[in-house]
């Protein structure tokens, strides 16, 4: 029984590690276009790097890595996963939908 766990383990991470890498080929040939992802536009048509899409990129890519290190250390069972990062992630997206917010009440956008 535990060679069947350990199978399905195992085909269940390369099954992850080749969407990984399929997204990751598709990102660098120009497929998947990430081209202004951390970019705002004005209301004049300028564009600025926004700082709310760049914080909630790197807090969503930290939890993502936190998660996944967690996993890869005990691959038995899903990790737990603490309440104060629930609450850092929906406060970065509060930051950042809160950014929108201003924007659309300015006029920046």
């Amino acid at each position: 029984m535990t060679f069947l766990i350990d199978l399905l383990c195992g085909e269940t991470i390369v099954l992850l590690a080749g969407f990984v890498g399929l997204v990751v080929i598709q990102i660098l040939t120009g497929e998947i276009n990430t081209e202004g992802l951390l970019y705002g536009a004005k209301g004049n048509g300028s564009q600025y790097i926004s700082p709310e899409r760049v914080q909630l990129l790197l807090f969503t890519l930290a939890f993502a890595f936190q998660y996944l290190s967690q996993l890869l250390q005990k691959p038995a069972a899903f990790p737990t996963v603490p309440e104060s990062s629930i609450a850092l992630l929906a406060g970065s997206h509060a930051v950042y939908l809160g950014g929108k917010l201003s924007a659309l009440l300015i006029g920046r956008e």
